[in-house]
């Protein structure tokens, strides 16, 4: 196991050149495994892949609590497009309109909170199996990256128990682990106690965060000695929440958030490679 911290001031990583994308998103549906208020629920999803046959490594992006809102949607479209570009598909999956609380119902209520954190991880083996079944991804090469409350999942999924227990729900046994995840300014909570509680990693993790972020501080995210998968961490000096959208310094819902060039472009960087460096079968 590996921990890797700094600050994220560092040159820029090379990529290698990028590859030809789609023109276009599809919108894309998959049944969710957990229901919701007792109701069955359909998940709907953006998938954008590059051209060729493939199989290609994929990726699942998970937004954050406050679900396809404007400029949160534009900033996974963005990741997306960037992924594609460096030859992953993208699959854009939203978990909350289809289950009618969307427009940041969850975002105001820590037992909402924290209930979606747990089927959202079930939602992310949802996809997962989804992309499997598609001939043009790569089966084994599946990858998974998300934003705030989406972090929060990506960051639970790394983990033993999480992915270990709510996969078994959707593929009867045992699933296959995600090669690597990466957690956008996440709430770290369930992360500083892995180690003890839960295992360590299952899974690589690369956690993104901002040194001014006030709503998911970056403290319990500076974890030394984690057992398991590789582990890394970057803190951005001057980054707030939710630093990848495109939105001026403001607050929302008490927090500050606000776009931060530096930390976007360079977080986004480091996550293809982070990705490319836990590739298999190449």
């Amino acid at each position: 196991m590996k921990s890797v911290f700094c600050l994220g001031l560092a040159a820029a990583i090379a990529i290698p050149a990028p590859v030809a994308s789609a023109q276009a998103f599809e919108t894309v549906s998959l049944d969710a495994t957990s229901r919701y208020n007792g109701k069955n629920v359909t998940l709907r999803g953006e998938l954008l892949r590059p051209s060729g046959a493939g199989p290609f490594p994929a990726v699942i992006l998970m937004h954050g609590c406050g679900g396809w809102q404007p400029s949160a949607h534009q900033a996974l479209r963005e990741h997306a497009r960037h992924l594609v570009d460096n030859g992953f598909v993208a699959l854009n999956l939203d978990s909350f309109e289809p289950r009618r609380i969307s427009g940041g119902w969850v975002c105001k209520d820590h037992s909402r909170l924290a209930a979606a954190r747990v089927y959202r991880q079930v939602d992310a083996f949802d996809a997962m199996k989804f992309l499997r079944g598609r001939t043009f991804v790569d089966p084994e090469n599946i990858f998974a990256m998300g934003q705030s409350n989406g972090g929060s999942v990506v960051a639970l999924l790394a983990q033993n128990n999480a992915s270990i227990l709510h996969g078994e729900r959707v593929f009867s046994g045992k699933p296959p682990s995600f090669r690597a995840l990466a957690a956008f300014y996440p709430w770290c909570g369930t992360l500083s106690d892995a180690g003890v509680a839960y295992g360590g990693l299952v899974s690589p993790l690369y956690v993104f965060a901002g040194e001014k972020d006030d709503w998911t501080p970056p403290k319990g995210c500076r974890i030394k000695n984690l057992p398991g998968a590789d582990y890394q961490f970057i803190v951005y000096p001057d980054a707030l929440h939710s630093f990848d959208l495109n939105v001026r310094e403001r607050r929302y819902l008490g927090h500050l958030v606000g776009f931060n060039s530096h930390a976007t472009f360079d977080s986004r960087k480091r996550m293809v490679a982070f990705f490319r460096a836990h590739l298999i079968g190449n």
